[in-house]
């Protein structure tokens, strides 16, 4: 299950930066199944990755230690086609939490 702290702070990213999209890649649990970290994958418009991550980790609160990869579109499209990338396997492991286009 996944905790509200993260789709709180995937809301969160949307209002910051509107994304084209959000992933879940990553969620450890403790014993009890609370989640105790997590990773999202953000997909961007903005060309400035950097940006878009610094203004995530500056601006967001989360009570859950959290990590951000940030991909552009672009980045996104053409490593997503690629069956050995980082991208292609966030997609076809991972759990979308947001998306502005239907899949």
């Amino acid at each position: 299950m996944i905790t509200s702290a993260v789709h709180q702070l995937a809301e969160q990213i949307v209002t910051l930066c509107l994304p084209e999209e959000i992933w879940l890649y990553s969620r450890k649990v403790d014993l009890n199944g609370e989640t105790t970290s997590f990773k999202l994958c953000v997909v961007t418009a903005s060309e400035d990755k950097a940006s878009v991550e610094s203004d995530i980790y500056l601006h967001l609160d989360c009570p859950v230690p959290y990590d951000v990869i940030v991909y552009t579109a672009k980045e996104w499209t053409e490593a997503g086609q690629n069956p050995h990338s980082f991208a292609r396997s966030i997609l076809t492991k991972g759990h979308k939490l947001y998306g502005k286009t239907a899949d």
